[in-house]
């Protein structure tokens, strides 16, 4: 079923599209933790960058002293000083 069909569905039906479309949310608490829901793989993982793969690109986070409280193959929380955060849509 293409995205189009199902993001009509889940607007119809009252649905969230996260859960329907498979969407990463990022949910922040001020400027020192972040859960990053639907991503799919950790690319990279320092203590002052994050690059994470989601189904529609990537997302990088930079600040100080980034940890990874707790991950799952479906979300994780990052604590820290959160300095930037950047979305880089999938080309095509």
């Amino acid at each position: 079923m293409g995205q189009r069909i199902r993001s009509a569905a889940a607007d119809r039906l009252g649905l969230p599209k996260d859960a329907v479309l498979g969407e990463t949310v990022i949910t922040m608490e001020g400027a020192r933790t972040m859960v990053i829901e639907n991503y799919r793989s950790i690319l990279f993982y320092g203590d002052g960058c994050l690059k994470l793969l989601t189904g529609d690109g990537k997302i990088s986070v930079e600040g100080k002293g980034l940890g990874i409280e707790y991950y799952d193959g479906e979300s994780m929380k990052v604590t820290g000083r959160i300095c930037r955060v950047e979305l880089e849509e999938r080309q095509g």
